[in-house]
């Protein structure tokens, strides 16, 4: 989003303190109950987290999350690199696209769709998946 940190913090703080306690824990669950904001800021433990810590995993994990032959949906990407969030939008790298791991080492090798791709280091880190068994050749 193209706004200043300032202006994001304000609102964002604006916008948790409107929300009634069952939409903040709707939405708490949905992110799997995140003990850090983005930023690496502690999240306060609701009561939502104390019931589901063991019960809930994270729905959208980074593509290294995944442990190898496990599958899940393209959820998103991001990168500050331009150039290669187009080569992998090229490869149809597509949000709802089905995903598979098939390798991390000594590079990491995804199965999107028929096509089996080779991805550098950072991209485990940079390809978010809604974890979910799918069938990766779609």
């Amino acid at each position: 989003i193209a706004v200043s940190e300032a202006a994001m913090e304000s609102t964002a703080c604006q916008l948790e303190h409107i929300l009634n306690p069952e939409v903040t824990e709707a939405v708490c669950t949905f992110l799997g109950h995140p003990p850090t904001c983005p930023h690496g800021r502690a999240i306060p433990r609701g009561r939502c987290c104390e019931a589901a810590t063991s019960r809930v995993g994270p729905l959208i994990v980074p593509l290294a999350h995944l442990a190898i032959g496990e599958s899940g949906t393209v959820a998103f990407v991001h990168t500050t690199r331009h150039g290669y969030l187009q080569r992998l939008t090229a490869l149809g790298m597509a949000p709802g696209r089905p995903i598979r791991l098939r390798q991390t080492h000594p590079t990491m090798v995804i199965q999107l769709g028929e096509t089996e791709l080779a991805l550098d280091g950072e991209a485990g880190s940079e390809i978010y998946v809604r974890r979910g068994a799918q069938d990766a050749r779609s």
